[in-house]
Formats: C-alpha cells, structure tokens, sequence
C-alpha cells in the first residue's frame, strides 16, 4: 500500500503524469484530498481512556498483601512495572478507594505474583471481587507457598513472584502509586506470562504470550 501511494505520488505530483484516464491536473487535488483524510485517519484525537486502551496487550498481576491479624487479600492490577535494577524495585498504581491499599499502608509489604493460563479462574475472581466484602483466597481456594521475608503469601503456580518491602508511596491523582523493594524473587521456568488483550462486551480478554 505504501508502495502504491509513493508511485503515485511520484507519477502525479512529480512527473504529472494521467492516472486511470485523469489528467495530472484533475487528480492531484483527488490524491492530495485523500493523503490528508488519511492522515486524519491514522492519527486522531480521542479521548484520554481510549489512548490508554491503545497499551494493551498489557501485563496484570495479583497484588498481595495482609490485615492487622495476618489475613491475607489482594487484587488485580494492571499499572505496574519494574523501576530499578540497583536497588532492586517494583511499582504498581492502585486505586485510592481500593481495599488493597489500605493493607500495603498497614503492613507496608506486598507480593507481586504473574499469572499464567492455570490461573485464569483465580485472576478474573480477584478482579472483579472487592477484598473487604469477600475472602478471595478462601473462595478461589488458590494455592500459596510461605514467603521468606514478608508475611503475606506466594501464590504457588504463578510464573513470577516477587516479596517486596515497602520503599515508597507516591500519591497519582486517583491512585497510589507503590515502589516495594524486591527482597526476593522466584520463577516457575516452565510456565508463561498472562496478558489482558482488550476488554470484549466489558469481558477482559486474557492470553498468553
């Protein structure tokens, strides 16, 4: 198609050739008309949650951390990212009015778990679950393995967990955004990573790549 275009361009703009029977004169107002509608095409100005949809596919990951008494509760999130190799640091941004965040204040630890395939059921129900109404991990009866140097639980078969300690909040409009100190880290070699594809009929659609 690119092709196409610059032959074209060359053939009319350039050398004033005819196309299709149009003199060079007729249709350089045509082609010019068209390069400009498909530049309005290719690049247009949406709205600021349609230019964020336009991340994915994006990575998500199980955000853990504990009340008071120990009892653990997580969620679902999809700002997240590595931020540093010395120290080593993790960031993810959550929502103010979100449960979780209210525990990682609290306990200042959390664990970052990467799904895979296997725990597709799991991850939908802890996003779509609020944790102050519902005990996630008692209803998804979700596998988890003791951490080393954090209270709150390793999630057993996902492909990536991470113990963090936490070195910081930063306050983002909405949200609040977490740099956890990794303290440790552990990776099932034989597992991929999940990612959410795009929402279909308000249905995240989630795959491995």
């Amino acid at each position: 198609m690119i092709i196409f275009i610059v032959y074209l361009f060359v053939s009319v703009i350039v050398l004033n050739k005819d196309f299709l029977g149009f003199s060079s004169f007729e249709f350089k107002p045509l082609f010019i008309n068209f390069i400009i509608n498909a530049i309005i095409y290719i690049m247009k100005e949406v709205s600021i949650k349609d230019s964020f949809d336009k991340f994915k596919p994006e990575s998500c990951v199980f955000v853990i951390s504990i009340d008071k008494k120990g009892k653990p509760s997580g969620m679902v999130a999809g700002w997240n990212m590595k931020c540093s190799f010395d120290p080593p640091l993790f960031a993810v941004s959550l929502q103010k009015k979100g449960h979780t965040h209210k525990l990682i204040q609290e306990s200042k630890e959390f664990v970052i778990a990467v799904p895979n395939k296997d725990l597709l059921k799991e991850l939908e129900f802890f996003g779509s679950t609020h944790g102050d109404e519902v005990d996630k991990f008692k209803e998804t009866k979700i596998e988890t393995e003791k951490a080393k140097f954090v209270k709150s639980p390793l999630i057993k078969h996902a492909t990536i967990n991470f113990e963090c300690a936490l070195e910081k909040e930063v306050d983002s409009g909405d949200h609040i955004i977490f740099v956890g100190k990794i303290l440790t880290s552990y990776v099932n070699r034989d597992k991929k990573v999940l990612f959410n594809m795009k929402k279909v009929k308000g249905k995240r659609i989630f795959r491995e790549l």
